[in-house]
């Protein structure tokens, strides 16, 4: 997205977005050709989950999580995450278990009948060298696995991307679902050619942003602002100066400016030129 430009365009890899075209019930076919194509698999039936999780402290606040569903025999948890922070993985896996903990105390019995799999959709991931990493929870040789109907899927959006850039025909077929989120317009045309599911997505996305009221929801600075703010949250709850260099590296390990890891950690310019 260019922020300098006088309207920005809202690639769908951002939670707004996302769930403007795919948490919606009026794009239900769009939905269901994503998932199947992340899946790869044919999916029958889709219903819409509720998305605010219930925390079960009257202190706390809800958490809304992306995007929930039911198929046949799934449950499928969705985050889109277009930043990679520190805390990721456990605010992410806070969600899924406490979706996993609901659905079982629906019933009079523990459910054994639906797979549970959370999937994200991450960019700057830096650790991982596949397009998918799919985790389960197994004793130490991974020969038996201490919950069987539990996955968790993560896929590296850059590792997708760089097919594109490189011109990989053959990974760009293979992947379009997953490139089709950080593209331009004229890319999304480009890469939509031929192609009905990547097609209609491109058109909605083009709508929602010339949407007048999309567009005046939030702008671009500010959408960095929170995710600053998140962050620097973050490193004063934990505390400790090593957990503030962590997040120092994690910063500079993605790209980030010395000024905005200097505002979210408090480290001096120095502190943080010795972790390169």
């Amino acid at each position: 997205m260019n922020a300098t430009s006088e309207k920005a365009f809202w690639h769908g890899k951002y939670n707004r977005p996302f769930k403007e075209i795919f948490g919606n019930e009026k794009y239900e076919d769009l939905l269901r050709e994503f998932l199947q194509r992340v899946l790869n698999q044919k999916i029958k039936e889709i219903t819409y989950l509720q998305t605010e999780l219930k925390t079960g402290n009257l202190v706390s606040r809800a958490k809304t999580v992306d995007l929930l569903v039911r198929t046949e025999k799934k449950i499928l948890h969705v985050e889109m995450n277009a930043n990679n922070p520190n805390y990721l993985h456990l605010r992410n896996a806070c969600y899924f278990f406490n979706k996993i903990s609901s659905q079982t105390k629906i019933g009079e019995d523990y459910d054994l009948e639906y797979e549970f799999i959370h999937i994200d959709f991450t960019y700057n991931m830096k650790d991982s060298k596949n397009v998918v990493e799919k985790y389960t929870i197994s004793n130490e040789d991974g020969s038996k696995n201490y919950l069987d109907n539990i996955e968790i899927w993560e896929f590296n959006m850059d590792i997708a991307n760089s097919f594109w850039y490189n011109k990989d025909e053959k990974n760009i077929n293979k992947y379009k679902h997953l490139i089709m989120f950080d593209l331009d317009k004229d890319d999304l045309k480009s890469l939509s050619n031929g192609d009905d599911f990547v097609a209609k997505y491109t058109d909605e996305l083009t709508k929602l942003n010339d949407s007048d009221a999309f567009q005046s929801w939030m702008t671009y600075e500010e959408d960095q602002q929170m995710i600053l703010n998140t962050e620097k949250k973050m490193s004063y709850n934990e505390g400790q100066n090593d957990s503030k260099l962590e997040i120092a590296k994690k910063m500079l390990s993605r790209g980030d400016e010395i000024n905005d890891i200097i505002e979210v950690t408090d480290l001096s310019k120095d502190e943080i030129l010795k972790l390169k």
